[in-house]
């Protein structure tokens, strides 16, 4: 009851009362189910086929300790608990590794190490998680607090549209954020994003002496983007490239299933970084005379 008070009082538009929590009480683990069960909701961040957490993350997780499971050599507590909320989030299409974070312990506390081999497996243990620690640490979504921090440094910068990053930290925006509107596109379907860009961009200027300027920031990796690039435009929407920072990776863009495994590393790895593009409408009145 103390917990439904506290999240009633902080999305609460005006001062509460009794009356509300009896007949408008906010109970945040019953909203999110709700939010949850709506496919469009999960839409925006990013739809998983219902085996991304079996097939993919749980591997990503477990490592060396994955080659252990078949030999667990009973169903504790813990583990059937592991397994029952890992079933539970596989009902839902949006599925991310860190969704599994709760059940590691109680898997890896399950599992017995192997007889044979066992400094063996442990070297493979150190090896996997300091390589875990550096990709996921330094380079999984690495350029999102950098670009902010150039942004917050762009005199022009009026709107900034985040597509397919984690959630941009508006407080590293140095005081900035009255001047500077932040707009978290999260997963959005690229034709609505590209929508949305179009309402918000300025008009191309050749001597690029706009004061209001309208950024995004994507991963370098979203070959989408390309056909929109300022030196040959197919629409009328028009991107022009202003910094990249380079030790990002996209992990969250391992679209297997659509480009093909070795295809789909390329892409990620052969393109990582996170660019920041200037966003302008190409408009007839702006358009030099031949």
């Amino acid at each position: 009851m103390l917990a439904i008070s506290f999240d009633t009082h902080f999305y609460a538009e005006e001062p509460i009362t009794y009356s509300t929590l009896l007949n408008m009480p906010v109970i945040t683990p019953l909203n999110n189910l709700f939010y949850n069960l709506e496919t469009k909701n999960l839409a925006q961040h990013g739809l998983h086929p219902y085996y991304q957490h079996i097939v993919a993350n749980l591997p990503q997780l477990l490592g060396p300790a994955s080659l252990l499971l078949p030999m667990i050599p009973k169903f504790t507590p813990p583990l059937i608990s592991a397994i029952s909320g890992i079933a539970v989030l596989s009902l839902f299409q949006h599925q991310e590794a860190r969704f599994l974070l709760p059940a590691i312990p109680l898997i890896l506390s399950s599992v017995r190490l192997p007889q044979r081999f066992t400094r063996l497996w442990l070297a493979a243990w150190v090896v996997f998680n300091v390589a875990m620690g550096i990709l996921m640490g330094m380079y999984h979504q690495g350029g999102v607090i950098p670009t902010q921090l150039y942004l917050a440094s762009k005199e022009d910068a009026a709107q900034a549209f985040w597509w397919r990053t984690y959630s941009p930290p508006i407080w590293l925006l140095n005081g900035k954020n009255d001047r500077l509107q932040t707009t978290d596109l999260m997963g959005l379907q690229p034709d609505a994003m590209i929508a949305t860009l179009s309402d918000a961009a300025t008009c191309w200027n050749q001597k690029n002496d706009t004061k209001v300027g309208t950024y995004l920031v994507a991963p370098r990796s979203s070959t989408f983007l390309d056909q929109y690039n300022v030196g040959q435009p197919k629409t009328d929407l028009a991107l022009e490239e202003v910094w990249t920072y380079k030790n990002h990776l996209n992990l969250d863009d391992l679209d297997f299933a659509e480009d093909g495994i070795l295809a789909t590393i390329k892409r990620v790895i052969g393109r990582r970084g996170l660019t920041t593009w200037r966003v302008f409408k190409i408009c007839v009145s702006h358009l030099p005379s031949s």
